[in-house]
């Protein structure tokens, strides 16, 4: 494994690229349910998220293009089907806090698995540091989330 973060070494970059991927279609997520959900409470949690996991997504980009390789410019087909899946959901409930935060908690537990996934195989990799960072800031979100949600469903009992 290279050792400096100009010169990873080609599965590093990959694992970089997948990740990206994962962030993009997590931000646009977010994005969308902000614009969608009735509740201004998780409206604002979604930017907020949606903005974080944007910012997640330009590191992992500059590091890809750093190393003379070309960052995705775009998500996942599953990314996209679970998007379009949300959206219906969020349609036919009216913009329901409650629907909406039960699927993008379903998605943040998707997002969580995907960094579980891939941190492994970029262990001992300069960007260690970043990436653990950055799963922590994704297990952060993923809590809100889920805290939110179960506020929400206390609330309308």
């Amino acid at each position: 494994m290279a050792n400096t973060l100009h010169d990873l070494d080609p599965d590093t970059i990959k694992t970089l690229q997948d990740l990206t991927r994962v962030l993009h279609d997590s931000q646009n997520a977010l994005t969308d349910a902000g614009a969608q959900v009735s509740d201004p409470q998780a409206a604002q949690l979604f930017y907020d998220l949606g903005t974080k996991r944007a910012k997640m997504e330009h590191e992992l980009r500059q590091f890809i293009e750093t190393n003379q390789d070309e960052a995705p410019s775009g998500g996942t087909m599953m990314g996209n089907l679970q998007t379009m899946w949300m959206e219906l959901r969020t349609s036919l409930s009216g913009g329901d806090a409650t629907v909406v935060l039960n699927e993008m908690e379903r998605l943040e537990d998707f997002i969580v698995a995907e960094y579980k996934r891939l941190l492994p195989k970029v262990a001992g990799s300069p960007l260690t540091s970043l990436l653990n960072s950055q799963f922590a800031e994704v297990k952060e979100g993923h809590d809100r989330v889920r805290d939110l949600r179960d506020l929400k469903r206390e609330q309308s009992s």
